[in-house]
């Protein structure tokens, strides 16, 4: 301690070169702390489990253009026999496919009225009573859908009369209490028909993986007539790729007049909504690593000067007798100090750069864990990058003390 005050007094005739390295380490201790903690937000939703089996999923658009082809029949047919296909566990069509960024998505409410009812917006799947095995959904509580539930709409409108929801949708309408048996109204208030809950599946990421409510989705047993429609299919990992080959020919085979889409597997779709978040977190671990090289340059490289500089001071003090050890502490505890001076302005520049992300990009507040553990980095960065001109420094001969400038 008693070497503070020369310490502080040497570094006040230097106020140029120990300003910067303190502002580098103050905007390093702010924009590593946030960039850590925005590189772990990332990549724990990446890592969020799906609740759906990624890598046995593909699916496969599929157009009419023949007038005379009925979809629905077609359809129930092209998805009976991809079920008998060697290798595939279950196949349906549904109207969107899970974790592919686009969709269907409504309001739900949990009473007719619209005044004093609490509304969900989800996401919506319509299907068969294939659609839950296809997507490797089990009913939690209550049962899965039959074929006597199923509505298939031709030119009408018909609301289903049961639903099944995922958990997160049944615990925002209805809290802590059993969903089983309760009602859900779409549409407008006067006309709208309640929609029992039959079912409920723990857990299924929607087709958003960014938003709200991608967790929160509903399933009524509804298929549409319609020209444009999607076929999930679900298979054996090991038969997924063979599947995908032969399902053109498979489909063309059964009905000629139409237009069969490239195979998507479930995985490429979770890969790519995913894609801006890997960018992201690979620009920033870049940009960590180049601001902490930097910043221990910028702190040797103050370190190296002030030994060169003070090299008569150096060997006044060894001629006085200054142990080695005591030339080491001197310059560490001026680093320590430099980087102690930068922890407590970047502490505050780090909440500002929080509180700015958390405004404009709707960020998370910051943990303190990731300030604390950036801190501790810079004290250890700061006293390594000292570490070797100290030591250099301890290789100055008493003898310079008595040479002139």
């Amino acid at each position: 301690m008693f070497q503070i005050m020369p310490i502080l007094s040497a570094m006040m005739r230097n106020k140029g070169s120990v300003s910067l390295i303190i502002i580098q380490i103050a905007l390093t201790l702010a924009i590593v702390s946030n960039a850590t903690f925005i590189i772990s937000e990332r990549i724990a939703m990446m890592q969020r489990d799906t609740g759906l089996p990624v890598e046995e999923i593909f699916s496969v658009n599929s157009f009419f253009f023949d007038d005379r082809v009925d979809p629905i029949d077609q359809i129930s047919l092209d998805a009976r026999r991809l079920r008998e296909m060697p290798g595939v566990i279950s196949a349906t069509s549904i109207n969107q496919v899970p974790l592919s960024g686009s969709g269907d998505s409504w309001g739900v409410r949990d009473k007719r009225e619209i005044e004093g009812a609490k509304v969900a917006y989800t996401g919506v799947y319509t299907g068969d009573h294939h659609t839950l095995s296809t997507l490797g959904q089990t009913v939690s509580q209550g049962r899965d859908f039959n074929a006597d539930d199923v509505l298939h709409l031709r030119n009408e409108v018909q609301m289903p009369k049961a639903a099944i929801v995922t958990s997160a949708l049944a615990k925002e309408l209805f809290a802590d209490e059993n969903a089983i048996g309760k009602y859900i109204y779409t549409g407008p208030t006067d006309t709208a028909e309640p929609i029992e809950i039959i079912g409920v599946v723990a857990q299924m990421q929607g087709s958003w993986v960014h938003s709200d409510i991608v967790e929160k989705n509903v399933f009524f047993p509804v298929v549409n007539s319609w020209n444009s429609m999607t076929l999930v299919v679900r298979a054996e990992q090991s038969a997924l790729d063979s599947i995908a080959l032969e399902m053109e020919d498979v489909l063309l085979g059964l009905e000629k007049n139409r237009v069969v889409g490239e195979p998507r597997t479930m995985a490429k779709m979770k890969k790519r909504s995913y894609q801006r978040d890997r960018l992201m977190t690979n620009m920033l671990l870049v940009i960590v690593a180049v601001l902490i090289f930097i910043t221990a340059l910028g702190i040797a490289g103050v370190s190296i000067f002030n030994v060169n500089r003070r090299r008569k001071q150096i060997g006044t003090r060894r001629a006085l007798g200054a142990s080695k050890g005591d030339i080491v502490s001197y310059f560490m505890t001026e680093s320590a100090l430099i980087a102690a001076v930068g922890i407590v302005i970047g502490t505050l520049l780090t909440f500002t750069l929080n509180t700015f992300l958390m405004k404009q990009f709707s960020t998370t507040s910051l943990s303190l864990d990731y300030l604390l553990f950036t801190m501790v980095g810079i004290v250890l960065i700061s006293q390594i990058s000292a570490f070797w001109p100290a030591k250099k420094a301890t290789h100055i001969s008493p003898a310079i003390a008595t040479r002139s400038a």
